[in-house]
């Protein structure tokens, strides 16, 4: 049954699954651990993702990596507008938050409705055929969102660690007001981690509704998946959100390869439920 082939194609699965959930869990917990916003809206931005996605590739036919960028790039952008009149008001407010912004997803929601309608659509892949290796079947538009993801996290890992913004954000996150006593300028790096935030999330829902389908309530698989990982991870923590993505993603495609889906949906809501009670803070949170 575990035979090399099949572990082959679970690997791969699971690399593919592990990079859009690390980016939906980074946008996630970005906001989270700078601002302490519990941003219930994160699938509808994951949403609006995949809606510019279509609109720039399957519509207007912009070449694929002009598309996929752009997209995340413009709802990011359009998204400084909400952080302006909605988010700023609940920064350091984690339970009004929740209730507000979960307003805000339902009113993106319906409105998207109301523009686009219920009906799914399909993003095109962004390359045809499949790719074979050691026996193992690669579908080709998988490769690609494979290599969007890893070459995103690969610039923010490099952009948080080398420079100054990224190492004030990572300072803000640790302790605002030291940062701020520091001279760290932390309104504009709340609109920036904010930015990125929403920039990541848009990127993963456009990578995810190429892979499965687009419809008004496709965010909702993502935000589920964000709460999973930063569960797992820690809350606030971005290396925790990188390791419970890599988690969930390998764990949920080695399980639905041998067990089924419902065995895999058994396990990980165990899991949490095991970690809320005995490691609230994550594998690699800490205590507050």
């Amino acid at each position: 049954m575990f035979t090399p082939v099949i572990l082959g194609q679970v690997f791969v699965n699971g690399l593919s699954l592990s990079a859009i959930y690390v980016l939906v869990a980074l946008g996630f917990t970005l906001l989270f651990g700078i601002m302490r916003v519990v941003n219930f809206a994160h699938g509808a931005f994951a949403m609006l993702g995949g809606y510019a996605l279509y609109a720039l590739y399957a519509t207007y036919k912009l070449p694929y990596p002009v598309a996929v960028l752009g997209s995340a790039l413009g709802v990011a952008a359009v998204s400084l507008l909400l952080e302006m009149l909605v988010f700023r008001w609940f920064y350091h407010k984690m339970f009004q938050s929740m209730i507000g912004l979960m307003g805000l997803n339902m009113a993106i929601v319906f409105t998207s409705v109301m523009i686009w309608d219920v009906n799914e659509r399909s993003i095109p892949a962004a390359a045809s055929g499949v790719l074979e290796f050691a026996g193992v079947t690669i579908p080709a538009d998988r490769v690609v969102v494979m290599a969007v993801a890893l070459v995103v996290l690969t610039a923010f890992w490099l952009f948080v660690t080398h420079t100054r913004h990224g190492l004030a954000m990572r300072a803000a996150a640790q302790d605002v007001e030291t940062a701020a006593s520091q001279g760290v300028n932390t309104g504009f790096i709340y609109k920036l981690a904010f930015f990125i935030a929403i920039f990541m999330t848009a990127l993963a829902g456009g990578l995810y509704a190429q892979i499965y389908a687009l419809s008004p309530f496709m965010g909702e698989r993502p935000l589920m998946v964000a709460f999973i990982v930063v569960i797992l991870g820690g809350m606030g923590s971005i290396p925790g959100a990188a390791l419970g993505g890599v988690l969930l993603g390998f764990g949920e495609s080695f399980l639905s390869t041998f067990y089924g889906a419902s065995v895999s949906t058994f396990v990980t809501f165990g899991v949490v439920i095991a970690l809320l009670i005995y490691r609230p803070w994550g594998l690699m949170g800490r205590p507050e």
